[in-house]
């Protein structure tokens, strides 16, 4: 919510005799591209863009289609934060215009269309009073006044713990709560990432392979806010979104407010329990499976943690714990799962996408951040059941490969180099064609794709993994560098080695966010 934006960036040729004598050499190498999704919204309206879709048809809704009338809204603050909230609350009904800077540009920064109007979201943003908890001035002093980041975590979540408690046992109790903070407490306690020190790299591997290891989460050595307050609305049952001063005035650091607004309104749709938008290319019945680790923070040793977020073809996401187990990834590489774990993981997801669809998989997808070992393999394919007939197990990660295309704009985004039998280079990010433009700062970097086990043709598979890029409801930005399955594995995985041991995991994702 308070990134920098996203200024678009020109990469130019020395010149084409380059290009003419990189044309003219044989290769092995085979390349082709693979067209844009389409997402669906509302009354059956199809684009490519979140923005552009939502404006000119509004959202998918709830279940299968219908609307979503409303959305009651609870705020934690201090006097003067509620106040910020309820005015860019206000501000949010009804449109709101890019910064001047950004006005030329209407694809890329189009104008926000306005949370209750026609043309927008069409759902009406309700605060009631009752559901409004101002902070004592003894409860800010004792959050701005903590003498260390830890303690300030410590004081702020607990006292935020208990006001969400009040709202939870409300008569009707809110569908979202922001947590609006001070300044203050944002520079003592912080807002996201710990500023720990780096871990060290893990030793590489003698096989040669093209994907970049997963470092390991060491960052989840001591608490951050946003974890904490997670786990305290995982506890009391309630979605948070956590803002600051910056996301409701802006300032010269953040998105423009009409950018705000989008990815602000996008977030709070989805905790909801509304679908902003579903995505074409993605097949019915499917469970796509993401597979990642973290370490736990309350656990000594070198331990690591398996962890797993599924997604239906419609939209709904779930989030599954999985078993703790001893590996040093300063000795040993990239965590690899004992063959009987990973049989009880994707077990365990395929009974819990069951359970909440109410019919099992017809086919599974199983994204893996690291390569797939032999073990696992054998331990994913134990558990896939018999009334399941399709399976794609693929490893997804980063590469510090680089192609580089001919003329001044970056690959385009959807590009596909098949490097080596099932090996596959995917650029998720790069020129696009519907916005005119590369919307980047740096030399986009491809995915890196190994399909180990496949029922799929190798264009359905990866077609999948672009579109799961589009599955981002935390924001409405074009498109992601990863899939939905793994792109947000790190921060997931930090709330879950955050949460104390009375705390149950949520399954759903949007506690997540």
């Amino acid at each position: 919510m308070t990134t920098r934006p996203m200024r678009p960036r020109r990469f130019r040729e020395d010149g084409q005799d380059l290009a003419a004598r990189l044309q003219a050499q044989p290769s092995a190498l085979k390349s082709w591209h693979l067209p844009e999704p389409n997402l669906l919204f509302a009354r059956g309206g199809t684009s490519p863009d979140p923005k552009t879709g939502l404006s000119l048809f509004g959202p998918w809704g709830v279940e299968d289609g219908e609307p979503l009338l409303q959305i009651r809204v609870g705020i934690i603050g201090t006097g003067e934060t509620i106040s910020e909230a309820q005015q860019w609350l206000d501000r949010c009904r009804r449109r709101v215009d890019p910064t001047e800077k950004q006005e030329a540009d209407v694809v890329l920064f189009p104008s926000f269309p306005g949370m209750e109007g026609p043309q927008g979201f069409g759902c009406k943003l309700e605060v009631p009073k009752q559901l409004i908890e101002c902070l004592t001035p003894a409860e800010v002093k004792l959050c701005e006044g903590a003498g260390t980041r830890d303690l300030a975590v410590e004081a702020i979540s607990r006292i935020i713990g208990e006001r969400l408690r009040v709202l939870a046992a409300k008569e009707s109790p809110p569908d979202v709560v922001l947590i609006a903070l001070t300044t203050a407490m944002r520079a003592l306690a912080g807002g996201g990432r710990n500023p720990s020190k780096r871990p060290p790299k893990p030793k590489p591997q003698l096989a040669l392979s093209f994907m970049d290891e997963p470092r390991a989460e060491d960052e989840s050595i001591s608490r951050t806010l946003h974890r904490a307050i997670k786990a305290e609305g995982m506890r009391a049952g309630l979605c948070t979104q956590l803002s600051w001063p910056k996301t409701f005035a802006g300032s010269d650091d953040v998105e423009d407010d009409a950018t705000r607004a989008w990815n602000f309104c996008t977030a709070l749709y989805y905790k909801a329990r509304g679908i902003p938008w579903r995505v074409t290319g993605l097949a019915k019945n499917t469970c796509y499976v993401g597979v990642s680790f973290f370490r736990p923070i309350r656990e000594p040793g070198m331990l690591q943690t398996s962890m797993a977020q599924a997604f239906s073809d419609r939209g709904e996401g779930v989030v599954l714990l999985g078993e703790t187990f001893e590996w040093d990834p300063r000795r040993q590489g990239a965590p690899r799962l004992p063959r009987a774990s990973a049989r009880k993981l994707l077990e365990n997801v395929i009974a819990l996408y069951t359970e909440h669809l109410r019919q099992p998989p017809a086919r599974v997808v199983v994204h893996k951040s690291s390569m797939i070992a032999p073990d696992e393999l054998e331990g994913f394919r134990e558990a896939i059941p018999s009334t399941t007939p399709f399976h794609d197990f693929l490893s997804v990660g980063r590469t510090s490969i680089r192609f580089m295309r001919a003329g001044a704009e970056p690959p385009l985004r959807g590009t596909l180099i098949e490097i080596a039998t099932k090996r596959y280079l995917l650029y998720t990010r790069g020129y696009v064609p519907f916005l005119r433009v590369y919307p980047g700062l740096r030399i986009p970097r491809p995915l890196y794709i190994a399909q180990h086990v496949g029922s799929g043709a190798v264009t359905e598979v990866l077609s999948e993994v672009l579109a799961l890029t589009k599955m981002n409801w935390n924001s409405a930005v074009f498109g992601r560098s990863e899939p939905i399955t793994l792109g947000f594995a790190r921060t997931v995985g930090l709330i879950l080695s955050e949460l104390p041991k009375d705390v149950v995991p949520k399954p759903f994702y949007r506690y997540y966010m």
